[in-house]
């Protein structure tokens, strides 16, 4: 009887033995599982930390670039109003280049018809018939009384023809172009049965010398007429030498103005107030 209770006894040791393995096998394994999960758990964690790093790193980094592009914009847009102010400089002065080119063509195309012209007359000007200058800004061909009439009359002396004929010649060249014969006397009064002061006379003499000049194959559209009588005089009025010169016919070019602009919206009221 003893000998069995010895033997039930090691029996129920060698059970609880195997059991004993059986748990601390099952324990160890759980134990290794609880490892496992808590590094994945770690893991995980570290994994979300790292993502919450980066999340914030790129919400920064889209802060970052939203301000850039804000920055940008404004940048843009500054350069937009420079380009555009300088756009309209531009285009100012480019039509203020062009328009100093034109006037300066205008210029050197009306240099070249005095140049061409006084080529013509300078046989005339070398002669002494003729003298030509400009005055108040407009080209003259001064032409002396005393060749052209006697004194106090307005009849056209021969050589006064001659002088005029030949003139005529260079003159009606320009055939676009107009030209103002001014009658000229000293300021010693005349009164006579014909004329009464010396506007008249000098009146009666520049028309004689346009008709003349017609005469000669000048356009009549070309021509006009006036008398200055003593009015505008060049020479010294107290000397016989000054009065001299002042009795004279100047025939001057006119000159072309072009198109100013602005002037015409004025005279017809079409300019800004």
């Amino acid at each position: 009887m003893r000998k069995l209770a010895v033997v039930m006894l090691l029996s129920t040791l060698a059970v609880s033995g195997c059991k004993r393995k059986e748990l601390e096998a099952a324990l160890a394994e759980a134990n290794k599982k609880l490892e496992a999960t808590e590094g994945e758990l770690r893991a995980e964690r570290d994994k979300n930390k790292k993502l919450g790093d980066e999340n914030q790193s790129l919400q920064q980094k889209i802060a970052q670039l939203e301000n850039d592009i804000r920055k940008l914009n404004a940048d843009i847009r500054v350069l937009e109003e420079q380009n555009a102010d300088l756009a309209r400089k531009a285009g100012a002065t480019a039509d203020e280049l062009k328009r100093l080119r034109d006037e300066k063509a205008k210029r050197q195309a009306e240099l070249q018809v005095y140049k061409d012209l006084f080529a013509k007359l300078k046989a005339l000007i070398d002669a002494g018939t003729i003298q030509v200058e400009v005055r108040k800004g407009r080209f003259v061909v001064k032409l002396a009384s005393n060749i052209l009439f006697d004194s106090g009359k307005t009849d056209l002396k021969p050589e006064g023809q001659a002088a005029l004929t030949n003139l005529a010649g260079a003159l009606k060249s320009l055939t676009d172009r107009e030209w103002l014969v001014a009658g000229h006397t000293d300021n010693v009064p005349i009164k006579t049965a014909k004329f009464k002061n010396n506007w008249e006379l000098s009146t009666a003499r520049a028309v004689e010398v346009v008709q003349f000049l017609t005469t000669q194959g000048m356009p009549n559209g070309t021509l006009g007429a006036a008398g200055y009588g003593d009015v505008d005089p060049i020479g010294d009025n107290t000397t016989e030498a000054g009065r001299a010169n002042n009795r004279r016919i100047e025939i001057v070019l006119m000159p072309l103005l072009g198109e100013i602009p602005g002037l015409k919206e004025m005279l017809t009221g079409g300019g800004s107030s």
